[in-house]
């Protein structure tokens, strides 16, 4: 359709927008051409579908530093 030329569009020069950068970039192109908002569900379904959505960041696992609440103090400043 339409809307997958345009996001494929965007995609082709900024290759590192998810669906939420590449909608904000549509939303703004077509209130510039006069044209209807497009929904950013329907922006994310169709990259879904298309296999466009970038790959997830994976989660950094906690620090296992056990975190005691003591500052390290040279000398005392009394």
């Amino acid at each position: 359709t339409d809307v997958l030329l345009r996001i494929h569009h965007v995609i082709g020069e900024l290759p590192t927008y998810g669906y939420r950068r590449v909608w904000a970039l549509l939303r703004r192109q077509a209130e510039l051409d006069g044209m209807p908002a497009i929904n950013a569900k329907r922006v994310y379904r169709i990259m879904r579908q298309n296999a466009l959505l970038l790959e997830r960041k994976t989660a950094v696992p906690p620090s296992k530093r056990a975190h005691t609440g003591k500052v390290a103090v040279k000398e005392s400043n009394q």
